[in-house]
């Protein structure tokens, strides 16, 4: 699969491109999940300070660089929206607490128009259950 670089997502848009912001997103293309931003915290070590961290996705995902996927036990999940990532549902284990990602061979048409004169901007999709692994157990 190709992959975006942190220059290739900040190109084009009205962000200065820093240090910091070329090692969130390195650190966020080389995830390929859903993450939090204690995640991305423990994954940069002592590199960047958690505070710095939740400034840079409040800006990415304003940016429509990264998008919201699931808020679970008072974390926000994240992934990158990029061209090779669509938008497509999750699931959330309820038992192993994963997170998986439900893409499908055909993309998704999560948007779409509502009666009236509601524009859908964003559709989250989530399945909650048991997971594969926990299933067997």
């Amino acid at each position: 699969m190709d992959k975006c670089t942190p220059e290739s997502l900040l190109e084009g848009r009205n962000i200065k491109i820093t240090r910091q912001r070329q090692i969130v997103l390195g650190a966020i293309i080389g995830t390929g999940k859903p993450f939090s931003a204690s995640d991305l915290h423990d994954s940069l070590g002592s590199e960047m300070d958690l505070a710095t961290i939740y400034r840079n996705l409040e800006m990415l995902c304003g940016e429509g660089i990264i998008r919201q996927v699931m808020n679970e036990k008072e974390r926000q999940y994240y992934e990158l929206a990029c061209k090779h990532n669509p938008e497509h549902p999750h699931f959330y284990c309820n038992i192993c607490g994963k997170i998986y990602c439900m893409k499908q061979d055909k993309p998704m048409r999560l948007k779409s128009r509502l009666p009236g004169d509601f524009t859908v901007e964003q559709t989250v999709l989530q399945y909650r259950g048991i997971c594969p692994d926990c299933g067997k157990e």
